[in-house]
């Protein structure tokens, strides 16, 4: 059986190894992204419309809207800066100097992981801010001394 010419150059292309697993199939990875973006696309599209029809989610979509792509790409983010840790090979500086950030580790750290950590110590700071001002008596002490 032959492998019409355009299925075989798309296979033997860079895009077509990264897409192949060890069986040549599509790795499920690519699957899910394809679903999530257009799942994404569609929860969006269908905002928009809301947005125009209903006068309450005029101020709403955008905002609802807004929030989705922030946290979904601060859990990128966040994945991506964790998996770092996982996938550098240390005894090998060879396998990261050409990375981002590289040659040396803590470049590719820095690249790599620190918007994570830049997202996770935002996200600290907004929850600690958001919980307000606590009571004068749980603070430490309910009564003034010295006056």
């Amino acid at each position: 059986m032959t492998v019409p010419a355009f299925l075989a150059a798309r296979a033997a292309s860079p895009a077509g190894r990264a897409l192949r697993t060890g069986h040549g199939r599509a790795s499920l990875g690519f699957h899910v992204t394809a679903w999530v973006v257009l799942a994404l696309i569609v929860v969006v599209a269908a905002a928009g419309v809301a947005a125009v029809v209903s006068p309450r989610w005029r101020r709403t979509a955008p905002r609802a809207i807004a929030w989705l792509l922030g946290g979904l790409l601060a859990a990128y983010l966040v994945g991506r800066g964790i998996a770092e840790f996982f996938t550098v090979h240390y005894s090998s500086p060879a396998s990261y100097q050409s990375s981002w950030g590289g040659p040396s580790l803590a470049g590719v750290f820095a690249v790599h992981s620190g918007p994570g950590a830049v997202v996770v110590i935002a996200a600290a700071v907004w929850l600690w801010r958001r919980r307000g001002p606590r009571p004068l008596a749980a603070a430490g002490g309910g009564t003034q001394q010295g006056r």
